[in-house]
Parts: C-alpha cells; sequence; structure tokens
C-alpha cells in the first residue's frame, strides 16, 4: 500500500451562499514583493471571529483504501501569537445509494487540536487532521469536502485572518 493524494485548490473551491451559518471565507489573489517575473498564488482568509467555509466536489479515485488527513498550509495576516484550529467535514455518496443527492449532509464534524502560528505573520505553518468522521466513504463516491477555520474553538485565539495557500487530502491506496 502506498499513500495517494488529492490536490484541493483554492481556485476550485466551492463558496457557499452567504446565508446565516453559510458564510465564505474572501478569496484573494496575492502578488509577492519578489522583482518581476512576480510570483502570484490564491489564498483563502478565514476570520478569526465569524466561522467561514469552503467546499470542493470530486470522484473518490478507484485506488481509495482507507484513511483521509487534510493537510492545510496557512499563514497569518497579521497575528504572531496563539493558535488556529480547523473543522472538516465530508458527505460521499456511493452510485446506487438510496441518497437524495440534493438532500444529503454532512457527516459528524472532525476538530483539529490547536496550531500554534509562526512567530512572524506571513510564514507558513501546516495543520494536519486525521478525517476519522468520513460519512463511509468509499472509491468511486461523490465527494463534497468542507473545511472552516473554527473561532469558536477554546483554542482558536489567534487574531486576524488565517491565511489559507494550500489544502490537500491524503489516504492509503490499495
Amino acid at each position: 500500500m502506498a499513500t495517494g493524494s488529492i490536490p484541493l485548490l483554492i481556485a476550485a473551491a466551492t463558496p457557499p451562499d452567504g446565508t446565516t451559518n453559510n458564510a465564505a471565507p474572501s478569496t484573494q489573489r496575492v502578488k509577492t514583493s519578489a522583482s518581476a517575473p512576480t510570483p502570484y498564488f490564491l489564498q483563502a482568509a478565514f476570520d478569526a471571529t465569524t466561522k467561514e467555509q469552503l467546499t470542493w466536489s470530486w470522484r473518490m479515485p478507484a485506488n481509495y483504501a482507507s484513511g483521509l488527513t487534510v493537510k492545510v498550509t496557512y499563514k497569518m495576516a497579521s497575528a504572531t501569537t496563539g493558535g488556529v484550529v480547523i473543522e472538516a467535514r465530508v458527505a460521499a455518496i456511493s452510485p446506487g445509494d438510496a441518497t437524495d443527492a440534493d438532500a444529503k449532509a454532512f457527516g459528524s464534524a472532525n476538530t483539529s487540536s490547536t496550531s500554534t502560528v509562526p512567530g512572524t505573520a506571513g510564514h507558513e505553518a501546516e495543520i494536519s487532521l486525521a478525517v476519522a468522521n468520513n460519512d463511509s466513504l468509499a472509491p468511486g463516491d461523490h465527494v463534497v469536502f468542507y473545511l472552516a477555520r473554527d473561532p469558536g474553538a477554546g483554542g482558536d485565539t489567534a487574531a486576524g485572518d488565517m491565511e489559507i495557500v494550500a489544502v490537500s487530502l491524503d489516504y492509503t491506496t490499495t
């Protein structure tokens, strides 16, 4: 068995509609301060007081065997102390399920431990969260993956935006 990885691009994320409890982070195109040719990248800025979320959807690869770990690379807009907490959820629908895809709900929340933010704003760090509650995920499933910063968690004490620059999901292959 090996490890498979699914990159979840910020540009491919689906923001929520903005109704109650469905707030979206701002998506920003960032230009570095380097001289030309200047690197650009996208980031999602998650607020310190409002729970904001993004979702991605895809078909689970046929070589999926077990496990699911989300890896989030982030930096802080201004905070140099405190911690951040993320929450992940999965909605998985297998072909042939007696489930109305238009009524499908997410499975139970998976919440990370507190990640201490870097001591310098703009420096990157990584949070790794095992997604144990994965809604009975199976190869070939239509998957909707939810990611949020959890500012209501006791360990999420960092002020300002958590700027997520990269997300991936790792799993064990067959």
